[in-house]
């Protein structure tokens, strides 16, 4: 039955996917109590001029109701929001690599976790997530008499840390090429924090993580880290496109930085105030005057 579970979840949003359709809930039919997954297309986060491959959905940034067939409307809880992905050699993950955003939903009070009385029959479920979505999304749901209980992800061995995304800035790289291509740039941080060991698990912490945004292909990415006697760490990011790119593939440039040292993510601005500047160069080796912009963690 494990196996049964895993296998319809995936399917079913990869079916999504190739739909290209927009919100949806996975499981259509459900009690008081249950877990709704609900699908959240590419598109929903272009709505407030996010892009989607960038953009971060976390679950106190969306809110639910769901309105029953007697015109009743209950709060309920937004558990999880996270991320799947296609396979990379899969036609889908060619087309569109931004993934497909689910969201968990538990039919509950998101205060009490009781579940509410509610009258069988069709019911809208409605998402709201100020500065993501420019309207609110409607789901419907067919709500049948019987008592559920919330779903974990237990089936799947899959727990809220490891699927949520981690807390991360953005780096940008914006400006003008004037004809030019872009071939590579270089980042430097100096953060004042080091690798170091969680004091309960003894799992190795690391102090700068920086990653490509999934469905970047045409760069290259390399990180050096050094370690200096102060406890600071210098980190320089190396992302390379030999044939070049041009403006409209600025974006390829953007790069996740990520800590896991909760001191670091407890700042906001903090790699963008340990950022120390960048180069760039274009195919014939030639410095181009062009800037990065770097978030604050989201």
């Amino acid at each position: 039955m494990k196996t049964l579970i895993a296998k319809f979840f995936v399917v079913s949003a990869l079916l999504t996917l190739l739909t290209g359709c927009k919100e949806e809930a996975l499981t259509a039919t459900v009690r008081t109590g249950d877990t709704v997954i609900v699908s959240l297309s590419a598109d929903d986060l272009r709505e407030s001029g996010n892009t989607s491959g960038s953009a971060i959905l976390r679950a106190e940034q969306l809110s639910a109701s769901l309105t029953d067939a007697a015109n009743t409307e209950h709060s309920v809880r937004v558990r999880q929001v996270f991320r799947v992905y296609a396979d990379p050699t899969s036609e889908v993950q060619r087309l569109d690599n931004a993934g497909l955003w689910l969201a968990a939903i538990d039919l509950v009070d998101p205060l009490s976790a009781s579940a509410p009385t509610l009258a069988s029959g069709s019911a809208e479920l409605t998402l709201s997530a100020p500065g993501y979505f420019d309207t609110d999304k409607v789901v419907t749901l067919e709500v049948v008499a019987g008592l559920g209980t919330p779903k974990t992800f237990g089936d799947l061995s899959l727990g809220a840390e490891s699927i949520e995304p981690a807390p991360q800035a953005l780096a940008t790289v914006t400006g003008s090429l004037e004809g030019h291509l872009l071939a590579a740039v270089q980042h430097q941080f100096t953060i004042p924090h080091s690798d170091t060991l969680d004091i309960d698990s003894g799992t190795a912490l690391k102090a700068a993580l920086v990653k490509k945004l999934p469905g970047q292909e045409m760069v290259n990415l390399n990180v050096t880290t050094t370690a200096t006697e102060s406890g600071a760490t210098e980190v320089q990011v190396y992302l390379t496109a030999v044939e070049g790119l041009n403006e409209a593939q600025l974006s390829e440039f953007n790069i996740a930085l990520i800590s896991q040292i909760d001191a670091a993510n407890a700042q906001a601005d903090y790699w963008s105030q340990h950022y120390s500047g960048s180069q760039y160069f274009d195919t014939e080796g030639n410095t181009l005057s062009l800037s990065t912009q770097v978030s604050a963690i989201r």
